[in-house]
């Protein structure tokens, strides 16, 4: 009798869960928040936009996009090419990223500032065609304070985008480039900017 009510028992248990076949347990709000803080730690923090925002961001994003595809079915300068892409990529890590978390979900004045410089740096790299990257080697003083201004502000949205370790490193080989055994020749400081403005388009 004993037997025959184990049997009955076992018969009537439910089978064991297979790990395999269970689903997962939902993903808690708290767990959603802390993976989106270890996101922001590692890529930086970005804004969410609603309203105008979210339009102007969107078309801007849309264009990039509808110009890529262009230069990928008919044949666009290399330069032009080239500019267009990183005016483009550096616009949109200005308006989507902001310069500190308090700052998302908006954009600031500074935001449109630093967009708007980009584009008119690389305008006029542009506009200047094969004189401006033939004077390469020998740049002229507007060159080099273009330059300069446009370097600070790739840091920048490295910066935002990706957070400090990647501008600390691009930092680094700046200052041994300015600070190493030959930094006392006149034209070093020309040279450098000139090589690391074309290197950044190419």
């Amino acid at each position: 009798m004993a037997d025959l009510e184990k049997r009955t028992e076992t018969v009537g248990a439910p089978p064991p869960s297979d790990p395999s076949t269970t689903p997962p347990a939902a993903i808690s709000d708290a767990q959603l928040r802390k993976a989106e803080e270890f996101i922001e730690q590692e890529e930086g923090v970005s804004s969410k936009f609603t309203g105008w925002a979210a339009t102007i961001t969107t078309v801007i994003a849309v264009v990039m996009t509808l110009f890529h595809l262009y230069a990928a079915y008919d044949i666009v300068p290399t330069q032009p090419l080239r500019y267009t892409h990183v005016a483009f990529v550096l616009v949109l890590s200005f308006l989507l990223f902001p310069v500190a978390a308090r700052f998302r979900h908006r954009i600031m004045i500074w935001d449109v500032v630093a967009a708007a410089a980009c584009v008119g740096i690389l305008a006029y790299a542009m506009w200047g065609g094969e004189d401006f990257t033939d004077r390469a080697t020998l740049p002229d003083r507007l060159d080099v304070v273009l330059g300069v201004i446009f370097i600070v502000l790739l840091l920048e949205a490295t910066r935002r985008t990706s957070g400090w370790i990647m501008p600390a490193v691009a930092i680094g080989f700046i200052a041994y480039a300015m600070l190493g055994p030959i930094c006392h020749h006149p034209g070093r400081t020309a040279a450098m900017t000139s090589r690391a403005w074309s290197g950044i388009c190419s």
